[in-house]
C-alpha cells in the first residue's frame, strides 16, 4: 500500500532533519525564544510596579472625590471657616488617609489653605512654596472637552521636596453639582518607605529614580525611555547572571518624572542552559528507540489492516451491494471504522428503502391535490361565471344611473379579480411558466395590483424606479396584502407609498400608509394566523411566502401616523439595472 511506504519514509526522514533541527533550533529558537522571555517576564516585573504606582493614583483620586465632592468642603473655599480645620484636617486624617499634603485652591489655582503632614513619621511640614499656585495644573482640566467641567486630574510632580503623587479634584457639592467652586489637591510623597512598599508588592528589588537627578546612577536616562519608543528598557550585567530592567513615567506634564528600576536574577537564563544539554540526550535516545518500534506497530497492527478495509470498499463501490459488510476483530480504532462503515452502509439501505416509499407517496399525494386543485378551481370558475353572467342581466335591467350599478360594477370588478387569481394559482400549481421563481419590476408589479384594486380616493406613490426582485411568482400577492389591510384597517388611509434604499448588502423595500398605524403590542402578533379584525390569513402568508426567498418582514411604523413594513432582501436577490452588483 502506498501508504506504508510513504509512512515510513517519512519517519526515517524525520529522524534525520530531527538531528539537524534540534540543533538549529538552539540558536535560532530556543535561545532567542529564552531570550525574549527573560526580557517580557523583567519588563512585566516593572510594567507591575508602574501599575502599583498607578493604583496608588487611582487611589488618591478616590481619596479626592470624597472630599472635594462634600458640601462642607465646597462651603469652606467661601467662607474659610475654621472649625472645618479644626474638625476635619487633623493630623489623624492624614494618617487614616496616608496622604502627606491637602492643598485647597480657588478657580485661578491660588492657594486658600494647605497642611503638610508626615503621615510615616508622625510630624508637620511646611506645604512646598511651588504649590502655592495650582494654575498650570488647573490648566490640565481647562484643555479637557467640554463635557469635562468637573473632570480631575492625577499624575507626578517633581518637587524640590522631592516626587509627589497628586490628584487635583474640581470642589463641587454632595449631589455632584456645581458650579465649580475649587480645587482640592491630595498628594503623597514617593518617598523611600512607599518605595519599599511598592517592591513588597510586587516581589522585586525595585529602585526608583527622579528622571531628571544628574547625581543618579542611572543618569542620563537612557535616550530610548525619553523619546517615548518604549515604555520599557531591558538591559544584562556584564557577567551575565543579572537582568536590569527600567521604566519611565512622565508627570502631568508628559514630561520625564521617575525610573523604575528592577533588578532579577537570570534564573530562565541558568536553568535553560542546563535543559538545553539534557533535552539533546534525551532526544537522541528517544528517537531511536522511538523509530524502530512505531514502524513494527504501524505494520502490523494498522497498515495490514487499513488494506484490507481498502480492498473491501472498493469490491462494494464496484458491485454497488450495500448488503454486504466489512468482517473486523479487535477494539481499537480500525474495528470502531469498521463497523461504522457497517452501520454505514445498513443506514443506506434503509435510506434508500425510505427515500422510495416517500417520493411514491410524495407522487401520489402531489397527483391527487393537483387534481383536487383543478376540479376546485374548474367548479369555482364556473360559478364565477353565473356571478359575472347575471351581474350584467341586472345592470341591463336597471334604468341608466340607478344607484345600484356601482354595487354591481364592484361585484364584476371582484369576479374579474377572482378569476385573475384562480387562473394564476392554476398555472402555480401544474407547473406552467409563472410557477418558477424569476425577476419582477416592483414598480410594474405595483400599478398592475393597484389598478384592479377599490382604492378610490388613495393615492398610490411609487419611488422605487427600476428596482426588480428575484422572487416566487406569488409575491405579487404581498403586494396586494399589504395594499389591502391598508384599505381594510387604516381607516383614513388617504396615501400608500412604495419605496426602496439600500443597507450594506441588503436592499430595503419599504411599504407604507398615513392611517391609524398599528400598536406597539400588536406588531409581531399581526404575522400569526388568525390575528386581527377580520381574522384573515393576509399578513400570515404575506411572512410565509417571503419565507421562500429569504426575504424578512417587519412593522416598525408609529401608531397613530400610519402602518409601514419593511422587506428586507439579501443580497443577490435584488438588483437595478444599470447599476452593477445590484
Amino acid at each position: 500500500m502506498l501508504i506504508r511506504k510513504k509512512v515510513i519514509a517519512a519517519i526515517i526522514l524525520l529522524v534525520l532533519i530531527l538531528g539537524l533541527a534540534i540543533l538549529g533550533s538552539m540558536q535560532l529558537v530556543l535561545i532567542p525564544t529564552r531570550d525574549r522571555i527573560e526580557a517580557i517576564e523583567a519588563e512585566e516585573k516593572v510594567s507591575n510596579a508602574m501599575h502599583v504606582v498607578e493604583y496608588e493614583l487611582d487611589s488618591l483620586r478616590a481619596t479626592g472625590n470624597d472630599w472635594s465632592a462634600w458640601d462642607d468642603t465646597y462651603y469652606f473655599t467661601q467662607d474659610h471657616s475654621q472649625p472645618y480645620i479644626d474638625n476635619n484636617l487633623m493630623n489623624n486624617t492624614f494618617t487614616s488617609l496616608k496622604v502627606d499634603l491637602m492643598m485647597y485652591y480657588d478657580l485661578n489655582g491660588t492657594l486658600l489653605y494647605g497642611k503638610g503632614y508626615d503621615y510615616i513619621e508622625l510630624r508637620p511640614f511646611d506645604t512646598p512654596e511651588s504649590l502655592n499656585s495650582a494654575e498650570s495644573i488647573i490648566g490640565q482640566i481647562h484643555d479637557l472637552p467640554e463635557d469635562s467641567t468637573y473632570s480631575d486630574v492625577q499624575g507626578i510632580l517633581s518637587l524640590p521636596e522631592g516626587v509627589l503623587l497628586f490628584s487635583l479634584n474640581p470642589i463641587i457639592k454632595s449631589d455632584y453639582t456645581g458650579p465649580v467652586a475649587g480645587y482640592l489637591l491630595i498628594g503623597r510623597y514617593l518617598d523611600e518607605t512607599e518605595v519599599d512598599k511598592i517592591a513588597t508588592l510586587t516581589s522585586t528589588n525595585l529602585t526608583i529614580f527622579n528622571a531628571m537627578d544628574e547625581e543618579s546612577s542611572l543618569y542620563p536616562v537612557p535616550q530610548a525611555l525619553l523619546e517615548g519608543k518604549s515604555p520599557s528598557f531591558v538591559e544584562i550585567s556584564d557577567d551575565n547572571n543579572r537582568i536590569f530592567s527600567y521604566g519611565l513615567m512622565r508627570d502631568v506634564f508628559d514630561k520625564p518624572a521617575i525610573i523604575l528600576k528592577v533588578d532579577s536574577e537570570r534564573l530562565t537564563y541558568q536553568a535553560s542552559q542546563q535543559s538545553m544539554i539534557l533535552f539533546v540526550v534525551i532526544i537522541a535516545g528517544i528517537g531511536c528507540a522511538a523509530v524502530l518500534a512505531v514502524l513494527f506497530i504501524l505494520d502490523r497492527d494498522i497498515f495490514s489492516r487499513l488494506s484490507y478495509l481498502e480492498r473491501s470498499m472498493k469490491d462494494i463501490a464496484e458491485s454497488r451491494d450495500f448488503s454486504k459488510r466489512i468482517e473486523s476483530s479487535g477494539d481499537d480504532e480500525v474495528t470502531s471504522l469498521s463497523s461504522g462503515i457497517n452501520l454505514t452502509l445498513i443506514a443506506l439501505e434503509e435510506h434508500i428503502r425510505s427515500e422510495r416509499g416517500a417520493v411514491q407517496s410524495a407522487w401520489m399525494a402531489n397527483e391527487k391535490l393537483t387534481l383536487l386543485s383543478k376540479i376546485t378551481s374548474h367548479d369555482v370558475l364556473n360559478q364565477v361565471t353565473v356571478i359575472r353572467g347575471f351581474t350584467d342581466l341586472t345592470r341591463d335591467s336597471l334604468p341608466v344611473g340607478a344607484p345600484a350599478i356601482r354595487y354591481l360594477d364592484r361585484i364584476a370588478e371582484a369576479s374579474i379579480s377572482i378569476e385573475d387569481q384562480l387562473g394564476f394559482t392554476r398555472e402555480y400549481l401544474i407547473g406552467g411558466s409563472e410557477s418558477a421563481p424569476a425577476w419582477f419590476n416592483v414598480s410594474e408589479l405595483v400599478r398592475r395590483v393597484t389598478l384592479k384594486m377599490p382604492l378610490g380616493a388613495v393615492k398610490v406613490e411609487d419611488e422605487c424606479g427600476d428596482l426588480e426582485i428575484f422572487t416566487d411568482p406569488l409575491f405579487h400577492r404581498i403586494v396586494y396584502n399589504l395594499v389591502d389591510n391598508s384599505l381594510s384597517h387604516g381607516e383614513k388611509v388617504t396615501r400608500i407609498r412604495f419605496l426602496f434604499r439600500s443597507e450594506g448588502e441588503e436592499g430595503v423595500l419599504t411599504y407604507e400608509d398615513d392611517g391609524i398605524g398599528i400598536p406597539y403590542e400588536e406588531k409581531e402578533h399581526i404575522f400569526m394566523k388568525g390575528f386581527g379584525k377580520h381574522k384573515g390569513l393576509g399578513l400570515f402568508l404575506t411572512r410565509g411566502i417571503l419565507a421562500i426567498s429569504n426575504i424578512s418582514i417587519r412593522e416598525n411604523g408609529i401608531p397613530g401616523q400610519g402602518a409601514r413594513f419593511e422587506l428586507r432582501i439579501p443580497k443577490g436577490f435584488f438588483r437595478i439595472p444599470g447599476k452593477w452588483g445590484k
